[in-house]
């Protein structure tokens, strides 16, 4: 660790250096950065928020096809596929897997916000830029921003005609994709942009047991943009967007097998043997099931924004309408055995309003003012196959299949309003308020059932409650819950069950924002921020009191500045901040076959950022940004424990549900002491008709914590990455081929791993994990007319 922060900080001094000898030179300039996360089109340099931006050029020319791909490029950001859901993290804190769980990170594209976690899987289309705004944004952004926001803007129709092909084809994976854009004024007063992508990818896993090739993703998208400005005054934006992603397989395997396990693999696969790799063994149950892992996708996505300007202030209306479907079935016991598998069908619907009231700026004083509406409809139903004989556990008789719905209806309102006083033309002091009204409304059912069917066998039942400790009938509606247990089936009511909630909060910010000099901005912030509380999806063992989980809140102090320096030829950010967040909502494995949901008692999260970017001459732009971070919990006496752990409670007279460890002072997942990027870019005229552009991206992460429990066995390691670009265009920009080279020093990294189920059945202290991509090559084209 130490060799790599010399050398980082050293690389960094050595390019200052070599741009302050070089003062006599002509005076290459930074683009300047607009973003637009205070609800205003600022320069990024005059926001007081810790921000890590990226443009639609980087992200078209490193191929950055989601949100998961973009984290790799920015510290303290964590984006990656779960087992069973989708996780996003900033500053060490996020969401665990829980489909009744809201994100810790808000997302929002043109204003709307996507509050599940499959947002961070949809395909990124023509994008103008990403900011990720990092620390609680509560007062602009409202709920489900206690760790931070991701602002995603797309482009528009432009004043003149664009059309521009591009195609992409990577042959270790044998993928490619083409994307089709058409943009321009229709009228004086009307124009349009129509997007059209559709990418294939064969994966670059090899399953030995089935002869294929995993993932293979097939995904097409489209989008329609409308513009209308019929006046100077108004402004009428209409988007439309259609996608559909379809794939079979995934990039997991069992990672780690006792050497039980490993013989119960090799009745199935006698060649099995686990590894951390890119060769696995699994299928899937198949027959009425598919024998292979899948998950499609689709969504529709229509957005109005109205702006209308009276005199110096602006009123902005911005509806949304999402609708996304997924199902799937994996396999959830991650090897060849084909006795687990779990499916899911989600149907998600949303509706947003916001109404946003905003001042003239540079008056003495400058306001923006908003009201904010949501409407969700959630349907999440679950199928748990368990087809025991195929491990050697039974003959048959406890074949069985689980059966689970989940249904929520919740709302969303809010007023807020934020307020900036400029004391001076140095000093201003900006100040936040919102309140927030949150309902939910959920039904829940779960029952064992034969294998493949929805026939209740409550037989079967009370031996997966008392016996295999697997799962519990039970039902949760307005009539309050029954919990059927044991042998026996013993059904106990419980009349006074609510299976409704409702929370309302006040939340906002204070900032002292202070021009040191015309180049140097400095700030001092302090907010809070919540997370809504809900219901536990994933409860499959019916325990009343833990159906239900608390709220999430968080204090936060932040100090920064940034500076423009050496006349516009180099900027530095730099950030330091300290959260307490109480009542975290975490979410662990227990083992066996579900995971328990809580709230830790205290968390605290402290750090420091820094970014920066250096013209160096005409040519060469160096770009860099280091995060240190100390996240750990500094409460959590009663924490699940991981297997080994267990396994030693067992041993001294214990049982495995008793179990708990005290996590105080341990560290949350996904938090890295250090990481780290940085960027090289070359650009040059080869003659008087082409363009040489290079670009070189190194990515650091220390090592981190993996499951929330801490298992030492699926941890990451340190890792560097590298990706490089070359490419050749004409000078005017009509066509470029390029040649992209990702994960250059072939990095074997996880984003995610646990223990693989029914530990109690002979699979204790055997792991799955999720690998990355390998090194990989690919060409790119593009043509512009």
């Amino acid at each position: 660790m130490r060799n790599f922060r010399v050398g980082y900080l050293s690389n960094t001094a050595i390019a200052l250096a070599i741009v302050a000898s070089m003062e006599g030179a002509a005076q290459p300039m930074l683009e300047e950065v607009i973003v637009t996360a205070t609800k205003r089109a600022e320069s990024m340099q005059d926001v007081p928020i810790a921000i890590s931006m990226m443009s639609g050029d980087k992200i078209s020319q490193q191929d950055i096809q989601s949100l998961e791909d973009l984290a790799v490029y920015m510290p303290n950001v964590h984006i990656a596929e779960g087992g069973a859901g989708d996780q996003v993290f900033i500053r060490g804190v996020g969401s665990g897997i829980n489909y009744g769980f809201e994100q810790s990170v808000g997302t929002f594209v043109d204003g709307i916000y996507f509050g599940r976690g499959q947002a961070s899987r949809t395909a990124f289309l023509d994008v103008e830029r990403v900011e990720v705004l990092k620390g609680p944004q509560s007062t602009l952004f409202g709920k489900n921003t206690v760790a931070g926001a991701i602002n995603i803007t797309t482009r528009r129709p432009g004043d003149e005609f664009e059309g521009v092909i591009e195609g992409s084809l990577e042959p270790e994976f044998d993928g490619w994709s083409t994307t089709l854009t058409l943009s321009g004024p229709i009228t004086d007063t009307f124009g349009a942009r129509l997007v059209v992508k559709r990418e294939e990818s064969d994966g670059y896993m090899d399953n030995s047991f089935t002869g294929d090739t995993e993932r293979t993703m097939e995904d097409t998208v489209g989008r329609l943009v409308l513009g209308w400005a019929p006046t100077d005054s108004l402004d009428v934006l209409f988007k439309y967007e259609n996608g559909k992603s379809e794939s079979e397989g995934r990039q997991d395997l069992v990672s780690i097998a006792t050497e039980f396990a490993t013989q119960r693999y090799q009745v199935a696969d006698p060649d099995f043997q686990a590894g951390f790799g890119y060769d696995k063994s699994a299928k899937n149950i198949g027959g009425i099931r598919p024998d292979t892992n899948y998950h499609d996708s689709d969504w529709d996505i229509f957005t109005l924004t109205v702006e209308y300007m009276f005199g110096d202030h602006s009123i902005k209306s911005v509806t949304g309408y999402v609708d996304y479907q997924f199902d799937n079935y994996l396999d959830s016991d991650y090897g060849p055995l084909e006795f687990l598998g779990r499916g899911r069908d989600e149907t998600h619907k949303q509706f947003t309003q916001e109404f946003l009231l905003s001042s003239p700026t540079g008056e003495t004083f400058e306001y923006l003012a908003g009201l904010y509406y949501q409407d969700e409809e959630l349907s999440h139903d679950r199928y748990t196959d368990a087809i025991l004989s195929a491990a050697g556990i039974g003959t048959g008789s406890l074949d069985a299949s689980g059966l689970g719905q989940f249904d929520q209806d919740s709302s969303t309102w809010s007023a807020f309003t934020q307020l900036t006083w400029n004391l001076g033309d140095s000093f201003r002091l900006i100040g936040g308020l919102r309140y927030s009204d949150d309902e939910k409304e959920m039904t829940k059912d779960a029952f064992v059932t034969d294998p493949f069917t929805e026939t209740s066998n409550t037989g079967l039942a009370g031996i997966y409650d008392a016996v295999l400790n697997f799962s519990t009938d039970h039902f949760m509606n307005s009539q309050g819950a029954t919990v059927c247990s044991g042998v026996a089936y013993i059904c106990t009511s419980y009349p006074d069950f609510d299976n409704k909630r409702s929370e309302d909060h006040v939340t906002g910010d204070v900032t002292l924002q202070w021009d040191a000099t015309d180049d140097v901005m400095t700030y001092f912030k302090v907010g809070n921020g919540y997370k809504a509380g809900g219901f536990d999806e994933a409860n499959g063992r019916g325990l009343i009191d833990a159906q239900e989980y608390e709220d999430e809140t968080v204090v936060t102090y932040e100090i920064g500045a940034k500076m423009t320096m050496l006349d516009g030829r180099a900027r530095m950010n730099v950030a330091a901040f300290y959260s307490e967040f109480e009542d975290l909502q975490v979410s662990a494995f227990d083992g066996n076959a579900g995971f328990i949901v809580g709230n830790a008692a205290e968390s605290e999260v402290q750090g420091v950022e820094l970014d920066g970017s250096i013209a160096i001459t005409e040519s060469f732009t160096f770009v860099a940004s280091v995060a240190y971070l100390n996240a750990e919990y500094a409460n959590f006496g009663d924490a699940a424990c991981n297997e080994p752990q267990v396994q030693v409670f067992i041993a001294d007279g214990g049982t495995r549900a008793g179990c708990t460890q005290n996590l105080s002072g341990k560290p949350l997942q996904f938090s890295p002491d250090w990481s780290a990027h940085t960027a090289l870019d070359y650009a040059t005229q080869l003659g008087d008709s082409l363009a040489l552009r290079a670009s070189i991206d190194l990515m650091y992460s220390d090592s981190y914590e993996v499951a929330n429990d801490l298992d030492p066995a699926v941890a990451q390691g340190s890792y560097t990455k590298v990706n490089a670009r070359i490419a050749l265009a004409n000078i005017d920009d009509v066509w470029s081929i390029a040649v992209l080279g990702k994960n250059l020093t072939d990095e074997k990294t996880s984003t995610w791993g646990n223990d693989v189920p029914l530990a109690s059945q002979g699979f204790s202290e055997t792991y799955f994990q999720h690998i990355d991509a390998p090194r990989s090559y690919e060409l790119q084209v593009r043509y512009s007319f």
